[in-house]
């Protein structure tokens, strides 16, 4: 019995231990190293986004905000409003676009000065930013 009660603990531990490791290694930790995949490309401050274009406008039509959403990330970035970005909000509103640009903080929020843009193709149905897996067992490739 006493070795029951032994071999018992010494599994917990084990458990504890792996749990302990396992949540070390979260991929969604804050603290994740500056090689983070998921991160937008750098150099020298201008970075590369994709993400879905929102556009806010006020009753008369004026454009008050434009952000680019990355639901991959969970991140946004504000446009700042000058000439190249009321051309972007203009032309790709709600469509899903690869921005470059400088990026900038104030607060708690990201700033992205427009220096050039594109549309970019959705991947597939569903998430704009998830890649598209292929059918699985049972269903039909499509060839």
């Amino acid at each position: 019995m006493k070795k029951l009660v032994v071999l018992t603990l010494v599994a917990a531990l084990v458990a504890f231990v792996a749990v302990s490791f396992a949540k070390a290694a979260e991929p969604n930790d804050v603290n994740k190293p500056a090689n983070d995949p998921n991160a937008p490309a750098q150099k020298d401050g201008v970075i590369t986004i994709r993400g879905k274009l929102v556009v806010t406008k006020d009753e008369k039509g004026v454009i008050t905000s434009v952000k680019v959403e990355r639901k991959k990330t969970g991140t946004t970035h504000n446009i700042v409003l000058d000439a190249k970005g009321n051309e972007l909000a203009e032309k790709l509103a709600g469509k899903i676009v690869e921005v470059t640009g400088k990026e900038t903080t104030k607060g708690d929020e990201k700033w992205l000065t427009v220096e050039k843009f594109a549309e970019k193709q959705r991947s597939g149905p569903g998430d704009p930013n998830k890649p598209h897996k292929p059918g699985g067992p049972g269903q039909q490739s499509g060839k």
